[in-house]
């Protein structure tokens, strides 16, 4: 019995101690993070970004109704992502702010990567040099002061241009309404033209059934967003004789797209922007075969 009763003693002292843990451990006071913003400065205040490393030529990025496009080296548009990862930096926080009196011990007086944002209003410069040995946080040199940031946003930076183009084949503001695919050879015989309306899918021509489940999920593994894994740019040759369809957009637009390669990847050369974009062969294939049924002849 005695046994028992201190084991039960024990049990509540440790119950005790936990919820006493608990109860500080809940209304303890965050603690307060120190940092230095890099400036006042907001997202929207700029409509182009360049990008100077000194050993290559300069990438610029300009924003549009439409979205960020590359204007140099190349003339595309630009993937979002990386933009804004980039133009992020005038809102980041630094742990340190340092004197700017002896640039050359950062390495600041010869950076490595300039990169200035242009607005309306504003034309901010930042600058950057060395690693922080420790830490591999970089020195960055701004409105008069040293700060160290996180140095992702040198190495975002350092991407090749290609890296930096959108890689989507339809851009986010090119509402896909229809396809024409009657003049690849596994569709040649049934002519085989697709028209979104109403939200519904649609065959055109007597001899092809839909089904707008498989047709919907069909759109949605490969055309609705998606990225292809790489670019390039390429100069089509009219005599290879490549096979092309067409993607209607909204307002009876139509982009056409060469098939330059079916396996082992598909290479889908955009002809308006003459950009070849690589897709796995599997989704390739299940890209230019949608969910359709021949009729069978009677």
């Amino acid at each position: 019995m005695n046994g028992r009763w201190l084991v039960n003693i024990l049990m509540l002292i440790l119950l005790l101690a936990g919820v006493i843990y608990a109860f500080t451990f809940v209304n303890k006071e965050p603690e307060k993070k120190i940092g230095h913003a890099i400036s006042d400065l907001k997202l929207s205040d700029f409509n182009e970004i360049t990008i100077n490393f000194p050993d290559r030529a300069k990438t610029s990025f300009k924003l549009s109704a439409n979205g960020w496009l590359m204007t140099a080296p190349y003339e595309a548009r630009a993937d979002e992502l990386y933009v804004y990862r980039i133009l992020s930096l005038i809102a980041t926080t630094s742990s340190e702010k340092l004197s700017a009196d002896d640039l050359a011990k950062y390495g600041l007086d010869q950076p490595k990567l300039k990169i200035t944002f242009t607005g309306v209003k504003h034309k901010e410069e930042f600058l950057f040099g060395t690693y922080n040995p420790i830490t591999e946080n970089q020195y960055l040199f701004y409105g008069g002061n040293v700060f160290i940031v996180n140095g992702g946003f040198s190495e975002t930076s350092s991407f090749e241009p290609l890296e930096l183009i959108n890689k989507t084949p339809i851009a986010s503001d090119e509402k896909i309404i229809g396809y024409d695919f009657s003049r690849l050879e596994q569709w040649q015989g049934v002519g085989l033209k697709l028209s979104l309306e109403g939200g519904k899918w649609k065959a055109l021509g007597s001899d092809i059934l839909v089904s707008g489940a498989d047709m919907d999920e069909w759109f949605n593994l490969t055309w609705n967003a998606i990225a292809a894994k790489s670019v390039e740019f390429y100069k089509l040759d009219p005599r290879a004789g490549h096979k092309s369809f067409d993607v209607v957009l909204h307002g009876n637009k139509k982009i056409t797209f060469y098939r330059i390669q079916e396996s082992p990847e598909l290479l889908l050369l955009r002809k308006d922007e003459n950009l070849l974009y690589h897709f796995p062969g599997d989704l390739g294939f299940t890209m230019l075969n949608p969910n359709v049924i021949a009729k069978e002849e009677k």
